[in-house]
């Protein structure tokens, strides 16, 4: 049996990585499969093609080895790059439990009429976009409006610069808070997709296992989803966009540093 991973060893050059690389592509794999379960759940409620449960299985599979390929070009190396894209892999893994299986497998693969199902389909997919959209503009604006808010987050120390976890907090502090649990409008935005498949259900002659179940969960996990969302896009902008930002106007490697 290994031994636990000490502060000692994450303190060591790529510490934080290994333990992510193994947490995102394991982990990851097992919370990923999860949905995968529910989707198999959904094909032989709704009966669909088994290829709909085997295709989301082979996708589990390819990203959990994916993630090690990516990984590779950062080992031994602290560089906030590397450990935001396999935090994407992770947070990837979570969309397709309470993103796909929960709230995208209903309106896409069970019997319904098709006015209901691209209701359902732009609603939510309208709500996620502008929920990205919203949450970027709310960081851009974060950071243009507090002088010195970037030069804290991102620390230059000479040979490199460092990225906390204080980073994030100074962000999200200087930021709209945006908590889609207790949104008005977001508990309203829930209330109405289910609706519309409910009525679908009434008006139709089909009805059947399964769907009961899968409006209750994808009433709960949209503002779960709306909160992924909002991390989504936090990670890419801290962690990918302007670390290569940074890297590519100073020369210098930018490091996460107490993470």
């Amino acid at each position: 049996m290994g031994k636990p991973k000490t502060e000692g060893d994450l303190a060591q050059p790529g510490g934080h990585l290994r333990v992510l690389v193994r947490f995102a592509s394991l982990g990851g794999l097992f919370i990923s499969m999860l949905g995968t379960a529910l989707i198999w759940a959904g094909t032989d409620s709704f009966n669909c093609s088994s290829a709909v449960w085997k295709a989301s299985l082979g996708l589990n599979l390819v990203l959990s080895g994916l993630v090690w390929l990516v990984y590779l070009p950062f080992r031994n190396t602290d560089r906030v790059l590397g450990n935001g894209l396999l935090a994407m892999f992770m947070l990837f893994s979570m969309f397709w439990v309470f993103g796909f299986a929960m709230l995208y497998f209903y309106p896409l693969f069970a019997p319904m009429s098709s006015w209901a199902r691209v209701i359902a389909l732009v609603g939510i997919t309208s709500l996620l976009i502008h929920r990205a959209f919203a949450i970027f503009r709310d960081i851009e604006k974060a950071l243009s409006g507090n002088k010195g808010l970037l030069a804290r987050m991102y620390c230059d120390e000479g040979r490199s610069i460092t990225f906390s976890r204080e980073a994030v907090g100074l962000l999200e502090r200087a930021r709209t808070d945006r908590n889609p649990f207790r949104s008005y409008h977001v508990y309203a935005a829930m209330v109405v997709a289910p609706f519309v498949l409910v009525l679908n259900r009434i008006l139709s002659p089909i009805f059947g296992d399964g769907h009961g179940l899968f409006l209750v969960l994808g009433f709960f996990a949209v503002p779960i989803t709306l909160w992924g969302v909002e991390i989504f896009v936090q990670t890419i902008v801290t962690m990918i966009c302007y670390p290569i930002r940074l890297e590519r106007s100073t020369g210098k490697p930018v490091l996460l540093k107490d993470w």
